[in-house]
Parts: C-alpha cells; sequence; structure tokens
C-alpha cells in the first residue's frame, strides 16, 4: 500500500508531502491546478522515462519519494533481500526518483541505486496506474485481448504459451537454418569433394611445406654442384686441352731454357710444378667426389611446392598453412553428411514442440472463452449500474486455427456493445459514444484491477465525460472497489470526490512572478468547501455548502 508521497522542485510543486491511507482517496482541485501531477511523480517512481520538463524553473533537480508498507508482500520481500535492495524496516519500502535539469535521473530503492528495469520489476506489484485515456485503449483490439486476460487472470497460462511458441520458433528457425545449408551444401558438394581430392592428393602434414622447400633447395643446389664438378673436371682432365698437361708443357719450356736465366727461371718452373702437382691431387679428389643429384625428385618437389602455392592463394592461407584446409574441408563435408540425420531428429523435436504449443494454446482459448463469457456478464451488470440499463457488453473471443501460431495464442477478441433493446451488439468503434466508453472503460478497469494482486490503483480522471446520476454510480464502484485495494482517484465530479474516505485538495498559488501548486489534505469542513465549489463553481453559497454537506453525508464517508 502506498503511505507517502514527497515531490519536490517537479513541475509547478515546490515541495509537497502527501500521507495516504486505506480505502478510497480523491485528489480534487480547479482546472490547471496541477491534480495530476501527483500521478505524474508516481509515474516516474514506478519507472516511466524522465524528461527535464519535470524540473521546476530556476532548480537543478527534481526529487520524487515514495514510501509503500509491503509487510504482507513475501514475494517482493525476497526479490529486495536476494538484490541486496532491503532495509532495516523490512516492512516499508523507499522508492526515490531524481531528476536533474538535462533530463537525466537516478533510481533509488532503499537508498541502493537501481536501473529502471529492476525499478519496473519491484513496483510492478504495487501500484496499477488507470489513465484518462482507458477508453480510446478499450477501442484498440490488441489491448481486448490484454484486457480479457487480465480479468480472467491468466497471467500464467499466457506466458506458457508465450514461451512455448518461443522455444517452437527458435527451433524451427534453426531446422530452417538446417535445411538452408543442407541445399547449399549440396550445390557445393561437387566443388567440395573435388577440392578434397586435391587435397588428399597432395597429401600435407604440419611441416610437410617447410621439409618440401627445404628438400627442394637443397636438390637444386646439388644440380648446381654437379654442373660446377663437371667443367672443374673438363677443365683438368680433357684429353687435349687440361690445364695439368699445359703448365706440364709449360714447365719442360721453361727448364730447357732455364740455362739462360737459371736463378730467374728455376723458382718459377718449382712454383709451376707445385701448382700442377696441386692441380693433379684436386683432380684425383674430384674423380674420387661422387654427387648423386635426382631431376626427376627435383621436379617432383617442384610440381609440390607449385600446387602448395596454388592452393594457399585459393584458400586465402600461406603455403605453410595448406594442410589445415584438408582438415576444415574433411570437417565441412562430415558436416554436411550429418545433416541429414540432425534435420530429421530436429523434424520430430518441432514437431513435438509444435503440438505442445497447440496444446498449451488450446487449454488458454477454452479458459479465455469462459472468461469471456463471465466477463460479459460482469461488465453488463456493471454498465446497468452506471446509468446504462438497458446497454449489453460482449466479449467475443474467436479461435484461428489457420494462420500460423501466434505468441498469443490462436485466439481473437472483439468487445462487442448494444445500447438498447433490440440491437445487436457490435464493435465498440461503431457504436458506442463517449460517454458510453467513458463507462464501459471504467467498469472494466475495475474489474480487471479486482483480478489483480495490485494493492494499489490510481485513477487518473476516467469519469471524464460523466455527470449527474452516473456519476454517483461511479463513485460507488470506486468505493467499492475500495474495501479490496487502496483506490486513489483524480477526479472533477463532487459526486465521485464525495464518496472518497480521504480527500486531498491541490491550489495553485502565484506569487513574485512564480507560480506554485500546493496539496493539502481536507478536514470535513474543508470538504464541504471544496465540493460546493465542485458543485456550484467558484460562487459558494449556503445551499451550495448544504448540498455539498448532503451528499458527503449520503456517501457514507469516514468522518
Amino acid at each position: 500500500m502506498l503511505l507517502q508521497l514527497i515531490v519536490k522542485d517537479f513541475a509547478l510543486s515546490e515541495k509537497n508531502v502527501l500521507d495516504f491511507s486505506e480505502g478510497m482517496t480523491c485528489i480534487t482541485g480547479e482546472t490547471g491546478a496541477g491534480k495530476s501531477l501527483s500521478v505524474d511523480a508516481l509515474s516516474l517512481i514506478l519507472g516511466s522515462r524522465a524528461d527535464s520538463a519535470f524540473v521546476r524553473n530556476g532548480c537543478d533537480k527534481a526529487e520524487i519519494s515514495a514510501v509503500f508498507s509491503i509487510d504482507s508482500n513475501e514475494l517482493l520481500k525476497t526479490y529486495l533481500k536476494e538484490h541486496d535492495l532491503s532495509s532495516d524496516d523490512t516492512s516499508d519500502l523507499v522508492i526515490r526518483r531524481v531528476v536533474t535539469k538535462d533530463g537525466k535521473s537516478k533510481a533509488y530503492i532503499n537508498d541502493v541505486p537501481c536501473t529502471l528495469s529492476v525499478l519496473k520489476e519491484v513496483t510492478d506489484s504495487l501500484v496499477a496506474i488507470h489513465g484518462q485515456h482507458a477508453s480510446v485503449k478499450l477501442i484498440d483490439e490488441k489491448n481486448q485481448l490484454n484486457l480479457l486476460d487480465s480479468f480472467a487472470g491468466l497471467s500464467k497460462e499466457v506466458s506458457e504459451v508465450a514461451s512455448s511458441y518461443d522455444l517452437y520458433i527458435s527451433k524451427r528457425n534453426l531446422l530452417q537454418n538446417l535445411a538452408d545449408e543442407q541445399l547449399n551444401g549440396a550445390n557445393n558438394y561437387k566443388t567440395l569433394r573435388f577440392e578434397l581430392d586435391e587435397l588428399e592428393k597432395l597429401d600435407l602434414h604440419e611441416g610437410d611445406y617447410e621439409k618440401i622447400s627445404s628438400d627442394f633447395d637443397a636438390l637444386s643446389h646439388l644440380s648446381q654442384a654437379q654442373d660446377a664438378i663437371a667443367l672443374a673436371q673438363g677443365v683438368l682432365e680433357n684429353d687435349e686441352h687440361n690445364i695439368i698437361d699445359i703448365i706440364s708443357a709449360r714447365i719442360s719450356d721453361l727448364s730447357r731454357v732455364s740455362v739462360y736465366a737459371k736463378e730467374s727461371i728455376d723458382p718459377i718452373v718449382d712454383d709451376l710444378t707445385n701448382a700442377a702437382s696441386l692441380l693433379d691431387r684436386a683432380r684425383e679428389k674430384l674423380d674420387n667426389f661422387s654427387l648423386k643429384a635426382n631431376p626427376q625428385m627435383v621436379e617432383e618437389l617442384s610440381e609440390k611446392l607449385s600446387k602448395c602455392h596454388e592452393l594457399a592463394r585459393r584458400f586465402k592461407v600461406q603455403p605453410n598453412e595448406v594442410h589445415k584446409i584438408l582438415a576444415k574441408k574433411q570437417n565441412d563435408l562430415e558436416y554436411f553428411l550429418s545433416l541429414k540425420e540432425k534435420i530429421a531428429v530436429l523434424t520430430n523435436e518441432v514437431k513435438s514442440l509444435r503440438a505442445d504449443y497447440e496444446q498449451k494454446a488450446s487449454a488458454l482459448s477454452e479458459k479465455r472463452a469462459m472468461a469471456a463469457k463471465k466477463m460479459s456478464e460482469s461488465v453488463t451488470d456493471s454498465i446497468h449500474e452506471l446509468a446504462m440499463s438497458n446497454g449489453v457488453f460482449n466479449a467475443s473471443v474467436t479461435r484461428d486455427e489457420e494462420s500460423r501460431p501466434r505468441r498469443s495464442g490462436r485466439d481473437e477478441v472483439k468487445f462487442l456493445f448494444s445500447a438498447n433493446i433490440g440491437q445487436e451488439p457490435l464493435e465498440l468503434s461503431t457504436v458506442a459514444s463517449g460517454g458510453e466508453l467513458s463507462r464501459l472503460a471504467l467498469a472494466i478497469e475495475v474489474l480487471t484491477s479486482t483480478a489483480n494482486s495490485t494493492q494499489t490503483l490510481i485513477f487518473d480522471e476516467v469519469d471524464t465525460g460523466i455527470s449527474g446520476r452516473t456519476a454517483s454510480s461511479v463513485g460507488s464502484l470506486l468505493r467499492r472497489l475500495s474495501t479490496n485495494v487502496q483506490v486513489v482517484t483524480v477526479t472533477h465530479l463532487p459526486q465521485v470526490a464525495a464518496m472518497a474516505h480521504h480527500q486531498f485538495l491541490v491550489t495553485k498559488v502565484e506569487k513574485d512572478g512564480t507560480t506554485s501548486s500546493f496539496v493539502q489534505e481536507l478536514d470535513e469542513n474543508g470538504r464541504i468547501e471544496e465540493i460546493a465549489r465542485m458543485m456550484g463553481g467558484n460562487v459558494i453559497t449556503e445551499d451550495t455548502r448544504g448540498s455539498a454537506k448532503a451528499l458527503l453525508d449520503s456517501s457514507g464517508s469516514d468522518k
């Protein structure tokens, strides 16, 4: 239950403190005084989006605090404890929201900072706000299904159908993806098989490329060495022009003429003799040196290297990583071949999930059909009390077996209405007037609120377009509702205000060029004066005061 609301520097409000009690509380005031500011402040407490326009002119920030009694809400107390949001006083919950003039905001639960998502989750079971545009939402067929589910208390069943749908769609999408992969795999199978044949024929493993490169370089150099040896042997062993014979011949020539210059020529002959001896020794070593180059092996290694480089370019990897492609292609082939069995298994799973969805949706349809009948009777009874004695309301549920599954189930709901005897109920948008829609919306809001577990209900001018005897019926309806839950209503109707147990008055004051909105709780005399104003305008006479007192007395309000 809402115990207190403190509003500071919020819009026109400088500082206002509202202490709430059990039963029915109404908030009244002249048009433009700011009656709905309290509702706007509570909306922020419940996690609505902040706006810089909320901050009072000349102030840096607006601050709203709310205190709730949660003594009997064990689920919420457990949630707060699990999320380290509980306070020493576990019977009360304090929520604070701060909005700065640049539009940024912070939220606190028991003085612990929290996100808006957490704030909404915590406050979801505390307060429900029913706005003055409920009649507009009532015409929306999408919202009509939600209203029926809310009336019937089917949140658990609706959630189960939604979860079943989500799982079914998730698996069905996965099945479709596998089928697409299988189709693509079939189209690419020949290419994959060809690439695998190439890679398997090359038969590369880790380190093979480096070894092939090394062997190719070695054999290539060996071939070059063999050519060099052959050339050297040709110079040293040529039958006609080998260098050893040529030097020997020159030694003989020099020896013949050394008698003429012995001291000069003999050292040269000695050097040439030594050179010839060294060359002859080198010839013997070359003859004994064996090099066996393998041109065929060089060619094979060259082809392998070329293939490595070709595949590396094709698969966009380094040559020394080509061996990894084989494993990947083998995995691709194995995966493609496994798709058939996976698709078969998943197909059966999808069929089972579809059957589970249909079973849950069918059970939900049955409950909706039963709830629709009860809702039709209850709303019809309620609108009879709201001065529509001949009105008939019908919540029509149609099960759609043809379309694809939907997250909300297979039902379509339409709210039908007839205001006159003998007139067939038709869709609201075609037959209901503005006043009739307002009364229908209020009746449905009250009935759906009763079905929910929310302990505080806020009605923000839901009685717009209603007057006279109907207004008294609206007040009685809200009063009866307040025996089960706390009701706070913003109203302009004296008949509704008179039904409340407690009443707040909102006034607007202009001082020193600044406008401020003030809220005060009224005592009995204050209520008489305010209800007299609501009945007769700004001119209050003893007659209007008498009428106001009589209205209060007849309502049975607590004094």
